[in-house]
């Protein structure tokens, strides 16, 4: 099983993907994240150019990166980064294996909690700026607004990340092959 974590920048991709990780774990699905950003930064090193193409790029080499898990064995890989975009779904799509249906989870933030998170996280770059954010949020509202019908959508202003794993662990489990919590 594919799941893809997606929403805007600080809306909590990365920390819901580890603790939806170890709520697997928990209940005995073996599971692993891949984090776009990451495989991004390691295209880059190999002398790739910045920009929109390589993203694409990095969308594909995950796509490769959780068939080959998926294929090793592992039950479940989850895919976190911006994934928000019908292009970026579709770099991603069109390139897993033949029935790998991703889930997609896409996690709601406003401007200004993401804002408050981005500035309060030392390790973030350009995402800090108000200027920056500004344009990411305002450039993707009507995509971020219009997500699909068949995705599972996590409010991360209403849900701790732990809360948010836990759900999305419970709505997937049965098809993950872990035993579903009745709760």
């Amino acid at each position: 099983m594919l799941i893809v974590i997606t929403g805007p920048i600080a809306s909590g991709k990365s920390t819901v993907a580890s603790k939806l990780a170890q709520e697997l774990e928990r209940i005995d699905v073996r599971a692993v994240v891949i984090d776009l950003d990451l495989v991004h930064d390691r295209l880059l090193a190999q002398g790739k150019r910045s920009d929109e193409s390589l993203w694409r790029l990095a969308r594909e080499q995950t796509a490769a990166d959780a068939d080959a898990l998926l294929e090793a064995g592992t039950a479940v890989v989850i895919a976190e980064g911006s994934f928000n975009l019908p292009s970026d779904r579709a770099s991603l799509v069109q390139n897993v294996r033949a029935g790998s249906d991703p889930i997609f989870v896409t996690l709601r933030v406003s401007f200004e909690e993401a804002l408050r998170r981005a500035q309060g996280d030392p390790a973030r770059g350009r995402s800090r700026d108000r200027g920056f954010l500004a344009s990411h949020f305002e450039a993707r509202q009507d995509v971020l607004s219009a997500v699909p019908a068949t995705d599972i959508v996590i409010d991360t202003e209403l849900m701790t990340p732990s809360a948010a794993a836990a759900e999305i662990a419970r709505l997937i489990a049965p098809a993950a092959g872990g035993a579903a919590d009745p709760g």
